[in-house]
């Protein structure tokens, strides 16, 4: 078995835990896969291999220019300030946020 950079519930060797965010913003969004590559320059095959489980771990340029084209922005959050946000206290120890941006026309 490959080893891995692993959370206690969630390994890094299956998957990039952004894929889960990442799908999660773009179905709130409500676009297709088709806008996505119109708008980000992000192909909608190279979508299909992140939320379908062949793409293990995107790069971060390329998860940037799908959340930039949905006005989000991938960034990094302090734990303690996080937590202080949460009710539930935080078991991981990095947090990433997405934080609405503008898009320039």
């Amino acid at each position: 078995m490959a080893k891995g950079f692993t959370y206690k519930s969630y390994s890094f060797v299956d998957k990039d835990p952004i894929i889960d965010e990442v799908r999660t913003v773009v179905q709130a969004a409500h676009v297709t896969k088709q806008w996505i590559e119109d708008e980000s320059g992000v192909t909608a095959q190279t979508l299909h291999a992140w939320f379908d489980g062949k793409t293990r771990r995107p790069q971060a340029a390329t998860i940037n220019a799908v959340l930039r084209a949905l006005g989000k922005k991938l960034g990094v959050v302090d734990l303690d300030e996080a937590k202080a946000k949460e009710a539930q206290p935080i078991s991981a120890r990095h947090v990433i946020a997405m934080k609405k941006i503008k898009v320039r026309a």
